[in-house]
């Protein structure tokens, strides 16, 4: 998959992701006659409104009459015979458009899309398996397998693993297909201008050598991060020593004493505060709280490796310099780092140690401030 068709899958995403964290509303129009609705099950209503958003597990909408644009995000999200002034975003697993007009463009990012007997100015669609069937001025469609037929009234671009053109397609412009298979183009099907550009798979157009070079490349890189994080993360380390020695200490001691706590909190304050940042985002008058708790979020995540080696390494060296261990500990882990997989599960769970030692820490002054 291209970089623009990642850029603007993960756009789509996020915002879908965005929307399904706001509260249920109802469906009734508000002063502005716009729609804006999110739960389990939701739908557009069918009389006249302006503009809408909804968002949910399953999502529909049936004889649409929107003035503006209209947004939708969920599992399963299905438009049957409407009209929509504007332009039409979807996104979601499974995407079902069917005989709707469209005066703007139509967006849809998702796994499995069906475009069916819509017209609209363009057709923007990313996905796993596309089916296009309508009408539109312009046409760009990525995925692994892309099915198109209908009449484009201008260019169009697919990039697929896959392309399946239909007799029936028209396309008045140029027909650009980027694939690293050629498709087969009918011959009675009107295409006024058919370009077709190969694409490579990578190491299939290298042969042994080029094959080589590329895996010596990658380890080079590889060896050459790992050692920059090293001695970055060992020189953060040395800071923690000089400046918070006695929490390394007692971390270490949590995880000998209390290993359940520390394991439990981490697991836990790791999930649970990006949903309380999200929450608390989403209510707009408490979204500074939200932004100065995800930054500080990000801060602990950034120094987690650091912490844990520095501080994990007393368990098993108690009598060695508490420097030279710390380089030690630090050292270790960034090599474990750079492991497929195990490397970001260590992360993790360093991410997490330092996360349940601030969050029993803080419990523990409180605890003592009630006391006294």
């Amino acid at each position: 998959m291209s970089k623009n068709r990642k850029l603007i899958t993960l756009f789509v995403t996020m915002m879908m992701a965005v929307c399904m964290c706001h509260p249920a509303f109802a469906a009734d129009l508000d002063s502005a006659g716009n729609v804006f609705e999110a739960g389990d099950s939701v739908s557009l209503p069918d009389i006249p409104f302006f503009g809408g958003l909804i968002a949910g597990q399953t999502v529909s909408a049936d004889d649409t009459d929107a003035e503006g644009s209209v947004m939708m995000a969920g599992q399963s999200v299905e438009m049957n015979d409407g009209e929509v002034g504007e332009s039409l975003y979807a996104a979601g697993n499974i995407i079902s458009i069917d005989d709707v007009w469209v005066s703007g463009n139509i967006y849809v990012a998702g796994n499995n899309i069906v475009i069916k007997g819509s017209e609209s100015n363009g057709a923007y669609v990313v996905g796993n398996q596309i089916a296009f069937d309508g009408v539109a001025n312009a046409l760009y469609a990525a995925g692994n397998i892309v099915s198109v037929k209908g009449t484009i009234n201008g260019d169009a671009v697919i990039e697929a693993d896959v392309v399946e053109l239909d007799d029936d397609l028209e396309v008045t412009g140029s027909l650009t297909i980027k694939s690293v298979n050629e498709p087969k183009v009918p011959d009675n099907a009107p295409i006024k201008d058919f370009i077709y550009e190969p694409e490579s798979r990578g190491e299939q157009q290298g042969g042994i050598g080029a094959l080589g070079l590329g895996i010596g490349a990658r380890i080079l890189k590889k060896l050459t991060s790992c050692l920059y994080w090293i001695v970055a993360m060992a020189a953060f380390g040395m800071l923690l020593c000089w400046l918070a020695g006695d929490h390394l200490t007692k971390a270490s001691e949590l995880v000998r004493t209390k290993p359940g706590a520390m394991i439990g909190c981490g697991i836990i304050s790791w999930i649970c505060i990006p949903v309380i940042v999200i929450a608390l985002c989403c209510t707009f008058i408490l979204a500074p709280i939200g932004g100065m708790l995800a930054l500080l979020y990000v801060l602990l995540l950034c120094a987690g490796l650091a912490f844990a080696g520095a501080s994990l390494v007393r368990i098993f060296l108690p009598n060695m310099n508490v420097f030279l261990s710390a380089l030690i500990g630090i050292a270790v882990l960034e090599v474990v780092r750079m492991i497929p997989f195990i490397g970001t599960l260590v992360g993790i769970l360093a991410d997490m140690y330092l996360l349940a030692y601030v969050i029993l820490t803080l419990w523990d002054n409180r605890l003592k401030k009630s006391e006294q």
